[in-house]
């Protein structure tokens, strides 16, 4: 199955798996994981993921080999498996920003057992990294992503910087192994601990990325912004640009925020829902070819009512407007607990059902476009009730 450069989305419910085949057969990168009991039951279409991982990855010594694992947030349908996975996988390197477990300094048990024991295996490895001086080897390497006081803490004193990045730093390595022109991730967040948007929100901590399968950004990549809402993601568009870093949020797939949450573009301003339209033309802006938004959820309801959780049929319907080469998600399109499959040709990241999306896509969008109007002013005079 991992025999191409490839990207995974897995149906696993309202919750992100993610995987990305760098070199087929050999290095493999997760982003997330959710892996529930309920996905052992054939009559749903859930994937028990963490059976397919070891049934298609790479072995060492004789086990399951995974490259790397990074985690956006704790939340449940982020980190649910992870123990497991640990059981009856070896995981060559480790992602998390301390600033995803801040909300839990005063009362860890509020964790749960996936979300302590990563917690447990990073601290692991943040003493074996230190105590090694530099690389402690395959099983214990961690990065650590993004600003926190955390890290003036005596346990990471003598963290080595070579496996420490920030919002803004590109990192085209993984497991002790050079990527460069195959795998490239730039650091959108999070961002130092204390800004207004993210007081108290701990999706807000979440981890934010692009990943390139290559080595031009230019070309457009894979965007993940966990479980962020619009502030910080505006955020992210206004440094980013002013930067004069464009290219590094350039994508031609676009994991929806927070499993196609409506609050990505929609704020309560003054007891009302109001449309970020500002958002949406960024995100279009940024749209690389035919571009793809993948939602990580469970079907999504032709409307919902007031205090819902994700997904939002609200959200779809704007990026069905946005995504040139179409809207996907995780349970509503592919085959029966079959992920949804991007492979990546060169610069390009094709879906396999690329005719049957993007005929529906365009035509979407030529209506919006129709039904929005143009900014020429019409030569022809119309009046109320005049049909020309």
């Amino acid at each position: 199955m991992f025999d191409d450069k490839c990207i995974y989305f897995w149906p696993v419910g309202t919750g992100d798996s993610t995987t990305f085949v760098i070199r087929p057969n050999d290095v493999v990168f997760q982003v997330d994981l959710r892996h529930s009991q309920k996905s052992e039951d054939e009559e749903t279409d859930c994937v028990p993921i963490i059976d397919r991982l070891v049934e298609h990855l790479p072995t060492m010594n004789g086990r399951p080999y995974l490259s790397g694992f990074a985690i956006t947030h704790p939340d449940k349908d982020h980190i649910q498996g992870f123990e497991e996975l640990l059981d009856r996988v070896i995981v060559g390197e480790l992602w998390f920003s301390p600033r995803i477990f801040r909300e839990h300094d005063d009362n860890p048990e509020g964790l749960g057992d996936d979300a302590k024991a990563f917690r447990e295996e990073a601290h692991r490895r943040v003493t074996a990294t230190v105590k090694a001086g530099g690389d402690p080897g395959a099983g214990n390497r961690v990065r650590i992503i993004g600003w926190d006081d955390l890290l003036n803490e005596e346990h990471y004193q003598g963290f080595p910087a070579d496996f420490f990045s920030v919002p803004g730093d590109v990192v085209a390595t993984l497991d002790g192994q050079d990527l460069t022109g195959e795998f490239r991730t730039f650091i959108h967040g999070p961002f130092k601990y204390g800004s207004e948007e993210d007081v108290g929100d701990r999706n807000a901590t979440s981890l934010a990325l692009q990943v390139v399968l290559g080595d031009n950004p230019s070309a457009g990549g894979v965007l993940l912004f966990g479980d962020h809402k619009y502030p910080i993601i505006r955020k992210i568009f206004d440094i980013t640009n002013s930067h004069d870093n464009k290219e590094n949020l350039l994508w031609q797939v676009l994991l929806a925020p927070h499993h196609c949450s409506k609050s990505v573009m929609y704020q309560d301003e003054d007891g009302k829902e109001v449309l970020k339209q500002d958002l949406l033309d960024d995100l279009s802006a940024h749209e690389v070819g035919e571009g793809y938004v993948v939602a990580s959820a469970n079907s999504i309801p032709t409307s919902n009512e007031d205090g819902d959780n994700p997904p939002h049929a609200k959200a779809k319907a704007r990026y069905q407007e946005l995504a040139t080469g179409g809207f996907l998600c995780t349970h509503d399109d592919g085959e029966h607990a079959e992920p949804l499959k991007f492979t990546v040709n060169g610069s390009d990241i094709e879906y396999a059902h690329t005719n049957r999306a993007v005929k529906e896509a365009s035509a979407l969008k030529a209506a919006v476009r129709t039904a929005r109007g143009s900014d020429t002013t019409p030569s022809t005079k119309v009046g109320f009730g005049c049909s020309k």
